[in-house]
C-alpha cells in the first residue's frame, strides 16, 4: 500500500500546498480521501492510470476537503469515459447538491460509472485488496453535522487518517493508542500542537504524519518534540508518495 498526498494544506490552499487529498494505492487499485487539491489535475501529472480508480471518500463537507470533488465527477462522467468508480459522502445533501449541480453542467452525469454512496455504519467498503472503516469524529458536532476519519486496511498494512477532529477533545480513535497503526495521518489544525504533542505520547503507531497544519509554526513545535514521541515522524509535502 502507497500513499501520494496531493493536497497538505490547511483552510485555504498556500503557494506551494494544495487542500487536502491523498491517493491511496494497492497493487490493482486507486482511492482517493478528500478533494480539496485539483484531483484530476494532480492524477494527471504524475501520469495515473484513470482505469484503476475504484473509489473517493470525503471525511466530511467542508469547502477545502470537497472543492475539486466536482471537476473529478465532471470530467470522469463525460471525458474520461473508462473511469468507473463509487464516492462516499457523509450526507444525504451532499448527494443531493452533486447530483443537481452536476446535472446542470453536465449532460452526462448521472451516470452508471460514478456512482454516489451515502456512509451508513462503520463498514464503508470492501474490495479484494482493501478495507474502508469510517470512524466518526465531532470535528461539525456544533452543526450536529457528520465528520469521520478513516481506517485503510491492505496488503497486512493499517492506515489512519484521522479526518478533521474537534478541537476540544481531538478526537481520534484510541485504538492508535493502544493497538496501534502502521501509519497515522494526523490533522494539526483545529488545537495547539502542545495539546496533540500530550496526547500522542500514548501513541503506538510506527509513523504519525502531521497534515492539514495551521499556522505554520506548529511544525516548529512538533518537530521539536520529536526526540520525545515513541514513532518515527513524517512532514508530507504535496507530491510526496510513502509506502505504508
Amino acid at each position: 500500500m502507497k500513499i501520494t498526498f496531493l493536497g497538505t494544506s490547511h483552510g485555504v490552499p498556500a503557494e506551494d500546498r494544495y487542500c487536502q487529498s491523498m491517493l491511496i494505492e494497492t497493487q490493482n487499485g486507486g482511492y482517493i480521501i478528500d478533494a480539496g487539491a485539483p484531483v484530476m489535475d494532480c492524477l494527471l501529472r504524475i501520469g495515473y492510470d484513470l482505469k484503476k480508480l475504484k473509489a473517493v471518500f470525503i471525511t466530511h463537507m467542508h469547502s477545502d476537503h470537497v472543492y475539486y470533488l466536482f471537476s473529478l465527477l465532471t470530467l470522469a462522467s463525460w471525458y474520461y469515459k473508462e473511469m468507473d468508480f463509487d464516492v462516499y459522502v457523509p450526507e444525504q445533501a451532499a448527494i443531493d447538491g452533486i447530483t443537481h449541480f452536476l446535472g446542470v453542467v453536465s449532460s452526462s452525469f448521472p451516470n452508471d460509472r460514478v456512482r454516489l454512496r451515502l456512509i451508513e455504519g462503520c463498514d464503508v467498503y470492501q474490495d479484494e485488496e482493501l478495507k474502508v472503516t469510517a470512524f466518526p469524529t465531532e470535528h461539525m458536532g456544533a452543526s450536529k453535522r457528520p465528520a469521520y476519519g478513516y481506517l485503510l486496511e491492505a496488503e497486512g498494512k493499517k492506515l489512519y487518517i484521522s479526518g478533521d477532529l474537534n478541537g476540544q477533545k481531538i478526537d481520534y480513535q484510541e485504538f492508535v493508542n493502544e493497538e496501534g497503526v502502521d501509519t497515522f495521518v494526523v490533522e494539526c489544525a483545529h488545537f495547539p500542537a502542545e495539546k496533540l504533542i500530550d496526547k500522542l505520547r500514548d501513541c503506538k503507531a510506527k509513523r504519525v504524519m502531521p497534515v492539514h497544519v495551521f499556522p505554520v509554526e506548529k511544525y516548529d513545535v512538533l518537530r521539536e518534540a520529536e526526540k520525545e514521541l515513541p514513532f518515527e515522524m513524517e512532514y508530507p509535502n504535496d507530491g510526496d508518495c510513502f509506502e505504508i
